[in-house]
């Protein structure tokens, strides 16, 4: 089929149906109309994907953008996290993925959203940095430990709890802990609901952390059981607070039997996990900018976003 046959434009309503085929085809699994509406239309009212359709065979190429709320510099701002990048083997020579790729940044400069980013591994980088439609920022790590009984002052003087995700609390941590984090997600009730507590198939265990003698929460963590460890998905707290929250998962890991713990964190948390007796590698996976010029540049963004397992979207 030949390119003037093909039409480029971003998402329309109904489009969904053939994402989710053509998602199936691709990567073997079935993506149900629930999981698409959690993932693009939970949080925003449109839709900034991208999508190549024919009239005889539907979408065959799909570039999602996920809209999420962002602090930059301690201003509320707007970026989208990419994924579910896919192009259908029969239009693989057709040069399509370039068209799609670019025309979101495009689309997302106009209604002043600073920023496009992703987590895609080494291979999946290869194409987009090669075309220029990405700029690599910095490799994501990954820590590890043996969850182990760590049994000192902190064991006592704090209590780690199961949180509710309506827990007015949590509003107040992030607010405390926002001016630490020069760039990312908002991390506050509505988006926690969203992506933990309305996944539409993992199931996610949400935990506090206070003072025994108080009502302050002083941080959170959301864990996932996967096998014999436990992932650290996400995790809310200031930086002094880091040690005593992981202690307390490695604590309430070690009690239920689980043996090791993983995370992926900013490298700039490196020494700082490394201290804590994590042994760090690197993921495999990296974080890349989108280049579109309006949007931010590789040196403000280096060394200043913080994400975790939770901002991608496959774990």
């Amino acid at each position: 089929m030949s390119e003037a046959s093909l039409t480029i434009r971003i998402y329309e309503k109904g489009d969904e149906y053939g994402i989710v085929r053509l998602f199936k085809d691709i990567f073997g699994r079935e993506m149900t109309l629930e999981e698409w509406r959690w993932k693009y239309t939970g949080r925003s009212k449109k839709v900034y994907s991208t999508v190549a359709v024919t009239d005889s065979e539907g979408v065959v190429a799909h570039y999602g953008c996920m809209l999420h709320r962002m602090i930059y510099q301690g201003k509320e701002v707007y970026g989208l996290a990419i994924g579910d990048v896919m192009v259908h083997p029969k239009f693989r020579g057709t040069k399509i993925f370039k068209k799609i790729a670019a025309l979101a940044p495009l689309e997302m400069v106009r209604d002043g959203i600073i920023l496009g980013y992703g987590f895609p591994n080494e291979r999946a980088m290869l194409l987009p940095e090669k075309l220029g439609l990405y700029e690599k920022i910095e490799d994501v790590f990954e820590a590890g430990a043996e969850a182990d009984l760590t049994n000192n002052p902190g064991r006592f003087i704090y209590k780690f709890f199961p949180l509710r995700y309506d827990d007015s609390r949590i509003d107040a941590l992030w607010e405390s802990v926002k001016r630490e984090i020069r760039l990312g997600v908002v991390r506050d009730r509505e988006y926690l609901a969203w992506r933990y507590q309305g996944h539409p198939f993992y199931k996610y265990e949400l935990w506090g952390l206070k003072k025994r003698w108080g009502n302050k929460l002083t941080g959170l963590a959301v864990l996932r059981r996967d096998g014999e460890r436990i992932l650290i998905i996400d995790f809310v707290c200031s930086i002094d607070m880091l040690n005593i929250l992981f202690q307390k998962i490695g604590n309430y890991s070690y009690s239920t039997g689980i043996k090791t713990l993983k995370l992926w964190f900013p490298g700039y948390l490196k020494n700082t996990l490394g201290e804590m007796g994590f042994h760090i590698n690197l993921s495999g996976t990296c974080i890349p900018r989108t280049t579109h010029e309006r949007t931010l540049t590789k040196s403000e963004m280096e060394g200043q976003f913080f994400y975790t397992m939770g901002d991608t979207d496959f774990l």
